[in-house]
């Protein structure tokens, strides 16, 4: 009876939990060298969440759709107001990027993420003839970043090297064909070697598709196929979803990487969202179960959505890897290396993040984009170089966030730019090593999920719809 019961209670908590993963997955939502003495290590802030949330006089109202009596949509760059209401449907990533920023700053975005071609033409948009009041002006560490953005664009710090793209190439190519070849032969142990390399190789090609993604060289843009061939993964879906994480870091509500309830609580939760107060208590037990699930999910939502919107380019280009990859591999292999590489994965890109400053309640939206980046994000310190490779470039993760469109490998010797900048404009460069940072991320799931609840707090849907 025991045993039954045991077993029963056992099968319940499996169900729950990847319940709990699915629903994570299926809500519609939005080289090396030592640092300077400058730098400043800080601890990891597990506490610096707010209690309540109140709804924050910082937080914009949507953009209107451009009718007459709806309002203006107007957003600031380098110092001048244009009325985008009219405009905001004919942007190329979305409507969403547009409502987001209204009566907003958005030059770093807008130097962030979008090529030469399309800064040069962004003074053509129409100027505001009635700018909102009451905006407070750019910091001083604001106009600072601007400074050191212009000189390393002079620098030619963002521009491409063949060595450095070809040193990126190699790992992904020698594990994965290693993967191959192990997994075609017979044997549990050849098998369980194939899976470990393959998934190493997904990971990796996953950072790859990740800098073509990003990159707005001739060379990137025509490497972007790369994503749907290899990593399996539709690249405007993944676009689409990401970016909006880069622009707009951990705030509640823009940001699909923190949105992870109800399977995983970042925060202390409104009793009404805190659907299985006892299961969340177990979270920094069970998170890896909810990872893993990434990549698979990730798959099966680029399908359906180069399916829907017919980018037919991208679905043949999905087909013919999932043809190619089965034809090569056992099925049942290649899935398990993208459970194991969905772990990974996820376990990198949440890691640098999770534990920092989650913006909620009187803290959204309340900072520029350069001090918020530096209270959201910290670097991880690899220890060899097998971890310098598997993480991709991830480890540099506020050097990414500041400069997404500049190659990996400048990272390092930018990293102490970082760090003195930082240190004259009362920042905080906050790095600390690859296993202390998991740790730090396990201890805060433990936190929130052993915590009480909070009434208000709000659940993670997302404000505008990205994908």
């Amino acid at each position: 009876g025991k045993k039954a019961s045991f077993s029963r209670r056992g099968k319940m908590l499996t169900t729950l939990l990847i319940a709990g993963g699915c629903a994570l997955l299926q809500r519609p939502r939005l080289l090396q060298a030592s640092a300077p003495q400058s730098l400043r290590l800080a601890a990891s802030p597990l506490a610096q969440v707010p209690a309540a949330a109140p709804a924050p006089a910082a937080a914009q109202p949507p953009a209107s759709s451009g009718k007459k009596g709806k309002g203006r949509l107007n957003i600031r760059i380098d110092d001048e107001w244009y009325d985008l209401t009219n405009w905001r449907a004919a942007h190329p990533a979305g409507t969403h990027w547009i409502d987001a920023y209204n009566n907003s700053d958005a030059t770093e975005v807008m130097y962030a993420f979008h090529s030469d071609k399309a800064i040069s033409m962004f003074k053509r948009l129409p100027n505001s003839r009635a700018p909102p009041e009451g905006i407070a002006p750019p910091s001083a560490s604001t106009y600072a970043f601007r400074e050191l953005r212009q000189r390393l664009v002079e620098e030619g710090w963002f521009k491409i090297h063949p060595l450095g793209e070809l040193q990126k190439l190699a790992p992904w190519s020698a594990v994965t064909a290693a993967g191959v070849w192990l997994a075609r032969r017979s044997g549990f142990w050849s098998a369980f070697a194939g899976v470990v390399c393959l998934a190493i190789g997904n990971s990796l090609a996953g950072w790859l598709s990740h800098d073509y993604v990003h990159g707005r060289q001739p060379f990137a843009w025509a490497m972007r196929g790369f994503g749907e061939l290899i990593g399996g993964m539709s690249t405007t879906w993944w676009s689409n979803k990401h970016n909006m994480h880069h622009a707009l870091t951990n705030e509640v509500g823009y940001d699909e990487d923190i949105a992870l309830d109800p399977a995983l609580h970042l925060w202390a939760p409104d009793p009404r969202h805190d659907t299985l107060p006892w299961l969340r208590q177990w979270q920094h037990v069970y998170w890896p179960l909810p990872y893993s699930i990434l990549f698979l999910y990730w798959r099966f939502d680029s399908i359906r959505y180069v399916l829907k919107d017919k980018k037919w380019g991208e679905a043949a280009r999905l087909a013919a890897h999932w043809a190619a990859f089965s034809a090569l591999v056992p099925f049942r292999l290649l899935l398990a290396s993208v459970w194991l590489s969905g772990l990974i994965t996820a376990t990198i890109v949440t890691v640098t993040h999770q534990s920092e400053e989650i913006f909620l309640g009187d803290t959204l939206r309340k900072y520029d984009f350069v001090e918020a980046q530096f209270r959201s994000t910290r670097d991880a310190k690899c220890n060899n170089w097998f971890s310098d490779v598997l993480w991709g470039g991830m480890q540099w993760q506020l050097e990414h966030h500041l400069f997404p469109t500049m190659p990996r490998y400048r990272y390092p010797a930018l990293s102490k730019v970082l760090a003195q900048f930082a240190s004259e404009n009362d920042l905080t460069y906050r790095v600390t090593g690859e296993f202390k940072i998991i740790g730090d991320n396990v201890a805060l799931l433990k936190k929130i999920g052993q915590g009480p609840q909070q009434p208000g707090n709000p659940n993670s849907e997302p404000l505008f719809k990205q994908v």
